[in-house]
Order: C-alpha cells, then structure tokens, then sequence
C-alpha cells in the first residue's frame, strides 16, 4: 500500500539522482515506528529446508532493521532463524498500521554477537509494492542522510543560520538566538513539502512546493499526510543533527 496518496510523487528520478541512491543505503534508528517481521521456512540444524515453498510460507520472526537501500535491505535478526544464501523469502513492514509487504530472497548471511545480519534482494515486480517501498525509501532516507552543509552564521533576520542537506531534496535550516545560540525556528523542505516552526508554539505550518520561493498552502489533506510525515522522518534523524535540534522538532512533531 501507498503511504502516502497526496504527497511524495514516486515517478522515476533522473537517471543521475537514481545511479546516486542505488548504491546508498539509509540507516534505520531503533526509535523509527516500523515493525519489521520476516517470514521464511527456515531450516534445520543439518542446514536442511523446513519446507517445499519457495516463498517464505514459513515462520514469522519479528527482526530489527538495519538500514534500507533501493533494492534492498539488511537486518538483524534472532539466531533462532536458520537460512541460507538464495532462500525466498518475505519482509513485512507495519509503520504505525500503514503495511507493506515485499518478497525477497536471502543474499547473504553473517553471525555476530548474538544475533544474525541477513541481507535481503528485494523483489520489487508489483507495482504497488514499487510504489509504496520507494516512498518508504524516502520516507527513511530524508532524515538519516542529512549532514551539516552551513555552519552557523548571521542572515538578514538577525540570527544565526544553519542548514542541513540529505536525500532526496532535504533541507533543514535553522535559526538560533545570538544571544544564547538556541534554535527559535526551523524550517524543513521534505521533497516537494515544507514544514515550518517556532518557538512560543508547537503548532506547524504546511506548504507543498519543492522550494520555499514556491510553497503554497497544503489543502487539509495534504497538510495532514505532511504533519505525518515529518513525525516519522523527525524519528529517524542522523546523528550529524545536534540532540538540541531534535529535541526542538521533536516538541513540534506531535
């Protein structure tokens, strides 16, 4: 299913931005809302397969997500769960009730302490899953590829200016007191949304455009599926964002 029905277009990037996000892999914070079960056959201890299917109508094991990439993803999963490399498989991915489900196979398989690292090829055929998987993609990607690309310094509003950048078209500027260096407003180009606050409020203001020379005003229901998703994307920041600055979008991500 689609995430999203009225923002984060999935029509084909350029080729350039496409090759660029092929081949990067966006981290997934333990704190992210995405319960993640794998479903497989198994195996037993003599490495044999506990069934005859070969698409993982097996067992479900709850596993914790790695990161994700465009065609696949990596996950760290219970030393229960034996498998070996070209078993079919299928992830299944819950963000607070919005579900998707994608078939995979096993391309590799590693044991660390405690635990497995399986590393999945995902089969993408169905275009409702592409569709959907590839707003998941953006929806991970927009906050945990961010890094600090403006140090602070003084703009023509009198405070000091930061900013952030990350994939795709991610950008996150900030405002901070001069007197006292905290964040008093923010403002997050999400794609083709743009999320806006202050301090004094935790209320946000909605637009749609891919810049802020072009926002509009969201219709109610694009400003709800924006308030969304920038409650997820705020819960999957990357660590190049200061704790102060997450603590500030958190307080108006609600």
């Amino acid at each position: 299913m689609l995430f999203f029905k009225r923002i984060l277009d999935v029509r084909t990037h350029s080729s350039g931005s496409a090759n660029r996000r092929a081949a990067s892999r966006f981290a997934v914070n333990p704190g992210f809302p995405v319960v993640a079960v794998l479903n497989i056959a198994g195996r037993d201890e003599f490495g044999r397969s506990l069934s005859k299917s070969k698409r993982g109508t097996g067992w479900d094991s709850p596993v914790q997500l790695i990161n994700l990439s465009t065609t696949g993803a990596r996950l760290q999963v219970p030393l229960a769960v034996k498998a070996q490399r070209d078993d079919f498989c299928r992830l299944q991915l819950d963000v607070q009730g919005y579900q998707l489900v994608v078939p995979a196979r096993i391309a590799h398989v590693a044991e660390e302490s405690g635990h497995h690292v399986f590393g999945l090829v995902l089969d993408l055929g169905a275009a409702n899953t592409s569709a959907g998987y590839r707003q998941l993609i953006d929806l991970v990607a927009l906050g945990s590829s961010l890094i600090l690309t403006k140090s602070p310094q003084l703009d023509g509003t009198g405070y000091n200016l930061e900013e952030y950048t990350g994939e795709p078209a991610s950008r996150l500027s900030l405002w901070r007191s001069l007197a006292s260096g905290e964040v008093i407003a923010f403002e997050f180009q999400l794609k083709d949304c743009l999320v806006r606050g202050h301090d004094g409020s935790t209320s946000v203001e909605c637009f749609t455009g891919t810049s802020a020379k072009t926002a509009q005003p969201a219709t109610p229901g694009q400003g709800e599926e924006i308030k969304r998703l920038f409650q997820w994307v705020v819960l999957n920041l990357a660590p190049a964002v200061p704790a102060d600055v997450q603590e500030f979008l958190r307080q108006h991500a609600v």
